[in-house]
């Protein structure tokens, strides 16, 4: 009952919808308005949170409407070492976050990523994983203004 497709689209929409409600109630503390400087600290957290809700409420209504189609197993027994493999390499990633920095994770995660599920050429994945946290590292420093953790090596080289 609980493996089938249906069941984990309606528990995934309201886990994200939960997200998505916790989101807005912890932005909301931090001020959602604009005031004389600019949007105040919890104005675009706010927002996204409400997209995460609006998505999710879509999710749910097009699995209640789809219910009859939607039967099937979740995930066919043969298949769950690849979705462990895959929640292995998520939690890697987290890690390698919260050790590294941002930045440096993508640069890394990327790649070992790529080579080893999509079987990429090595010099391919590189260039991915450079280009991907060049990208993040421009978008969210320079054009968002918006420091995000770059751990101990970025700030080894003098990258603030």
């Amino acid at each position: 009952m609980f493996n089938t497709r249906f069941a984990m689209e309606v528990a995934t929409a309201l886990f994200t919808a939960l997200l998505g409600l916790i989101i807005c109630i912890g932005s909301a503390r931090h001020g959602i308005s604009w005031n004389e400087q600019g949007p105040e600290a919890g104005f675009f957290p706010f927002y996204i949170g409400c997209m995460v809700l609006i998505g999710s409420a879509v999710n749910l209504a097009q699995a209640v409407l789809a219910r009859r189609r939607l039967t099937s197993h979740f995930i066919e027994f043969d298949r769950v070492r690849d979705v462990a493999a895959f929640f292995v390499a998520i939690v890697a990633f987290a890690v390698l976050v919260s050790l590294l920095g941002l930045y440096v994770g993508i640069a890394l995660y990327l790649p070992a990523v790529t080579l080893w599920k999509a079987r990429l050429r090595p010099a391919r994945a590189a260039l991915l994983g450079l280009g991907a946290a060049l990208f993040f590292y421009v978008c969210f420093e320079y054009a968002f203004k918006l420091p995000l953790p770059k751990g101990p090596l970025l700030n080894l080289f003098g990258i603030y």
